[in-house]
């Protein structure tokens, strides 16, 4: 059986337990506390962070000498998401004007490559506050998703976007993701600052 740490708590681990998901639901049931979410977890000292991946879950726990959890409460966790989604909104705003701007310079399969990586930056992003807005849906009263919203207030653009990629012009495109995707993109600056407003966060 592994050393199984909560917090800097040392808990004795359940020996009917042979799997890493049977732990980490033993551990969401009883060990945690209200209110409260796993933050981190680090096997044998290396973080893993997709400690709910199926490849992860059907780990047998004999395998690791140990684990640590660190818990946080969920206004806390969600906080933290906000901060990070700041910046990655603010990456992501910077990578648009980046790849325009290689666009305009006919670096066509440079720029589109690079354009590759910000939509999969975008998709992240987007599953990132929608996965806040889940969390906050208390405060929001069962109002329909502002994320997925905005999220598909984009579609006309990104069609007009895939038309001018089908016909190669470039300059077309540079200015669609300059001026309209851009735009479409600082709709979520408002939904941060409402959620911001949620959670008492100046």
């Amino acid at each position: 059986m592994p050393q199984l740490e909560i917090n800097g708590i040392n808990l004795p681990v359940n020996s009917a337990l042979y799997t890493w998901r049977e732990l980490l639901e033993e551990l969401e049931s009883k060990h945690l506390g209200e209110g409260k979410v796993i933050g981190s977890v680090h096997f044998d000292g290396a973080e893993i962070t997709e400690f709910r991946d199926e490849s992860v879950l059907t780990r047998s726990i004999q395998s690791i000498a140990e684990v640590k959890v660190d818990a946080v409460s969920l206004k806390e966790m969600v906080r933290s998401a906000l901060v990070e989604s700041e910046t990655y909104l603010l990456n992501l705003e910077t990578s648009l004007v980046d790849v325009a701007e290689t666009f305009r310079q006919q670096q066509a399969d440079q720029a589109n490559s690079k354009l590759t990586q910000v939509f999969e930056g975008v998709k992240m992003f987007v599953a990132l506050l929608r996965g806040i807005e889940l969390s906050l849906s208390n405060s929001l009263n069962g109002s329909p998703s502002r994320v997925e919203q905005i999220f598909e207030e984009m579609t006309p653009t990104l069609e007009s976007l895939i038309e001018a990629q089908t016909q190669k012009d470039w300059v077309l495109v540079a200015d669609i993701l300059e001026f309209e995707l851009l735009a479409n993109l600082s709709g979520f600056e408002r939904i941060l600052t409402e959620f911001k407003q949620l959670l008492g966060v100046a």
